[in-house]
């Protein structure tokens, strides 16, 4: 098999899908924007052949294209690929791009406007009955404003296609939302403000659309009030509430999503779960990691077999909560030494993020985990106490 992997080297952590598919014998051809020599050795190894391009630049990418297959050719093997896979929301379209252009089982163009944009999600999750934050897309700036006197403020005005908190305002009142319109050229969405926890269903599916593996996050806060300068919070539930397992269930098939991890972000308010957006890829970061050490199993390679022989076999049964808490620059009162000393049991992970990761993730992550829930809240409060 010959799967072609966009964008290798980051997130770094992704670099264990292709390890382990070269584990399986799948030959691996890369195409990314790091230096071959900037990547590590585990990675390069792994790697039948990588080409450096600007994944922004039709130009490049298509003379990278052409590079692998040559290179392919040469190589005495078929002047195709059988898979396109990226996990990165950012590049999904550039997959797409890929499948269409050579005849690729995989997303289509069709499939990009409801994996891509809010509103189209809206109109699916309305249509299937879920409840919804009310909001529309913006016609003009006339119609903005007679809908956010119709909403009332506060309210949220996002992009109609984003990623994380990217591009998203929490609005307090009309001279604030003319100010961010003024600013922005995209299509936006407005959207009243809903004051509830949330929560992910995640999850991985194989070949069919069928979920063989699932999981669900709590955050402390919204994504964007850590971009805004909270402290990160965020830990994997054990369980996952029937309720939001349905609602989660419901949406896989509606979105077609097909030997792709997914995720699915909700408001969690009482008992009902009211569908923020979905993600046709891995929750990012070290989340994928998280899971693991929450179920003591490897979701790489899990997703590798399931390229590979159509079918994996991952344990189902957490184990532990594991929680993410990111420090920002700040005083905090406990040092690393002390955060050793009182929960260094429990600690799984300590590092430095990616920059392109701090603002919203923490300077320097902790992750821990226990099997009691309310240990985990103390290891929060402990790490992020400041003076």
């Amino acid at each position: 098999m010959d799967l072609l992997y966009i964008s290798p080297e980051f997130p770094p952590n992704y670099a264990h899908f292709i390890e382990q598919l070269d584990s399986l014998g799948v030959r691996v051809w890369g195409l990314g924007e790091a230096d071959f020599y900037f990547m590590p050795e585990s990675l390069r190894s792994a790697l039948t052949w990588y080409v450096r391009a600007d994944l922004n630049n039709a130009g490049s990418v298509q003379r990278g294209l052409d590079q692998l297959l040559a290179q392919k050719k040469a190589s005495g093997f078929a002047e195709k690929f059988d898979l396109v896979e990226s996990h990165n929301e950012q590049w999904l379209t550039l997959e797409v791009m890929i499948n269409e252009k050579y005849g690729i089982d995989g997303i289509k163009k069709q499939d990009l406007p409801r994996l891509k944009k809010k509103s189209i999600m809206k109109q699916i999750f309305e249509h299937c009955g879920m409840p919804v934050a009310r909001g529309q897309r913006i016609i003009d700036i006339d119609h903005s404003l007679d809908l956010a006197e119709t909403l009332g403020y506060p309210l949220i005005l996002k992009p109609d296609e984003g990623v994380g908190a990217g591009g998203i305002y929490k609005v307090e009142n009309k001279n604030q939302l003319k100010s961010h319109l003024s600013g922005i050229s995209e299509d936006y969405l407005i959207e009243e403000f809903i004051d509830g926890r949330i929560v992910t269903y995640d999850g991985l599916t194989d070949y069919n659309g069928n979920v063989v593996f699932e999981n669900s996050l709590i955050y402390g806060d919204g994504v964007l009030e850590y971009v805004l300068g909270k402290d990160t919070f965020f830990y994997v539930n054990r369980y996952i509430p029937d309720e939001l397992r349905a609602a989660g269930q419901k949406l896989v098939p509606l979105f077609n999503i097909r030997r792709k991890f997914f995720h699915f972000e909700f408001f969690n308010i009482n008992d009902t779960y009211m569908p923020i957006e979905i993600n046709c890829r891995p929750p990012g970061g070290s989340i994928l990691d998280m899971m693991n050490y929450s179920i003591d199993d490897d979701l790489y390679r899990a997703y590798a077999q399931l390229i590979v022989k159509g079918r994996t076999s991952v344990e189902s049964q957490k184990k532990y909560y594991c929680c993410y808490i990111g420090r920002k620059d700040k005083r905090y009162v406990h040092g690393h030494d002390e955060i050793l000393s009182t929960f260094g049991n429990c600690l799984v992970e300590h590092d430095v993020n990616p920059p392109v990761f701090r603002q919203a993730m923490g300077t320097e992550r902790y992750i821990f985990r226990s099997p009691n829930e309310a240990e985990i809240y103390d290891m929060a409060d402990f790490v992020l106490k400041k003076p």
